[in-house]
């Protein structure tokens, strides 16, 4: 009973190990850190958001959703478990409905944020349950002209980003973000979207297509999420747009 890696102290989440260590916690950020890449780029013009998608032989790829729109000013991308993922998107978007209700204007992205993490709390401090195996990132352009990005883990914390990797090429990826964003935040979103296909790049060895790739983008001028079309995303993958935005 006790010869597995956790020793007992993973049978459930109000339990401690001796060091001090959550075991179902760690391995639903396991599950996030073998999920597929999604990408979050913030810069002055607006968010960015990206997504892998893994296609499946004879598998329809408009059927696998990696980027979803809350509200009109906000949308996450995703990684780990979709089951999980479809859950948390749905509480998102009651949230944002019920904050409209009550306050008569547009949910920020830090209050959506600190939400989803409450919710994700409750399945770290008792018995019965097991903490949600994902992460998502939030990108919102809010009601002061403001763009916002943050990341909630599988445990109930979020932080804010300026770029932003999650998934199993988050290393590659995110040593590549490092590198080569403006911290300025001087990037157009035509740049931003080059750079965080290029991250995706470094992360895998799969050639991008349109059916591969989602790609989002959420304007502060608009401040409405716009999700590419196929033609859309074509036009940007192909090289010649990548030195028109350089």
């Amino acid at each position: 009973m006790f010869g597995l890696p956790g020793q007992g102290y993973d049978m459930s989440t109000s339990i401690f190990s001796p060091e001090g260590r959550i075991f179902a916690a760690e391995y639903a950020k396991k599950a996030v850190e073998q999920g597929a890449t999604s990408i979050g780029i913030l810069v002055n013009e607006g968010i960015v958001l990206l997504a892998e998608k893994n296609i499946k032989p004879l598998q329809e790829p408009e059927s696998i959703e990696k980027l979803s729109k809350i509200d009109e000013h906000i949308g996450v991308a995703t990684s780990g478990l979709m089951a999980d993922s479809r859950k948390l998107i749905q509480e998102a978007r009651v949230k944002a409905q019920s904050y409209w209700l009550t306050y008569e204007e547009p949910i920020p992205g830090e209050v959506l944020a600190e939400h989803i993490c409450d919710v994700k709390a409750q399945f770290t401090q008792g018995g019965g349950a097991r903490p949600y195996g994902v992460s998502m990132i939030i990108g919102s352009a809010d009601h002061d002209d403001s763009p916002r990005l943050y990341v909630t883990d599988p445990v109930g914390t979020y932080w804010g980003y300026l770029a932003v990797v999650i998934g199993r090429g988050s290393a590659r990826a995110g040593e590549y973000l490092e590198s080569k964003y403006d911290l300025s935040k001087k990037q157009t979103l035509g740049q931003a979207t080059q750079l965080a296909l290029e991250a995706l790049r470094q992360a895998t060895e799969t050639d991008l297509t349109p059916d591969n790739v989602e790609i989002a983008k959420i304007p502060v001028s608009t401040r409405k999420f716009q999700k590419l079309s196929r033609s859309e995303k074509q036009v940007i993958l192909e090289p010649s747009s990548t030195t028109s935005n350089e």
